[in-house]
Parts: structure tokens; sequence; C-alpha cells
């Protein structure tokens, strides 16, 4: 059984990673049609899964990316590729906080001035 192309071909994590990138990707176009992400971020999502499950199926051709990258092994590249991405990931998300911590402080003070001069003003 181990010998089959079949079974070699469709094993169960390439189904569990296939199943998964089908998933992430219909949240995507889900997300696109209700306007919550634009055309470019919905390009570079599909980008992104359908290369995941050609990597899933086609894991040789990682290989050249791992070559020109100056690594040995394909998966290799692939995790250096994962962490550089999730460490941008991480900094974008650590920016987008500070922006809205900021945002929020001076919302809040704009909000206290206004109280304040409102309370001002009744006890005229």
């Amino acid at each position: 059984m181990e010998n089959d192309p079949l079974f070699t071909t469709f094993s169960p994590i390439k189904i569990i990673l296939t199943i998964f990138a089908i998933f992430a990707w219909t949240r995507v176009i889900l997300r696109f049609r209700d306007k919550v992400v634009n055309f470019k971020e919905l390009a570079f999502w599909t980008i992104v899964w359908i290369g995941a499950i050609v990597i899933v199926f086609i894991p040789g051709k990682t290989t050249a990316l791992a070559k020109l990258l100056g690594m040995g092994r394909g998966f290799d590249a692939m995790v250096f590729i994962a962490i550089v991405a999730l460490f941008y990931a991480v900094y974008r998300l650590y920016i987008r906080s500070n922006e809205a911590e900021q945002e929020i402080t001076r919302l809040t003070r704009q909000i206290a001035l206004r109280m304040a001069a409102l309370e001002e003003k009744n006890k005229e």
C-alpha cells in the first residue's frame, strides 16, 4: 500500500494541509465579499494559499529556492521564509497596535476636554 502512487500522492498530511489552505482561502474570499479585505490583499492571500498547496504536492520545487538562498534543503528554505514572514507580521501588528493606542489616547483626551467644557458651561 505504501508503494501505491495514489497513497503516496494523497498522504494524510497533504490532505489535511490542502483542506486547511482551501478553508483559509475561502475565509479571505468571504472577507473580500464583505469588503473587509481589498483586492490586493485578496490577490496576496490567493497566491500564498495556492503556493502552499503547490508546495505540499510538489515539495521538490522548493529545492531550487533553497539553492537560490544558499541552503541545502527546500524544507529549510520554507522554514526560514516562514520565520521571516512571521517576524514581519508581528512587527506590522505591533505598529498597528501602537497606532490604535495613540488614536484611543487622542480620542479620550478630546472627549474629556469636551465633557469638561460642558460641565463648566452647565455650572454657569
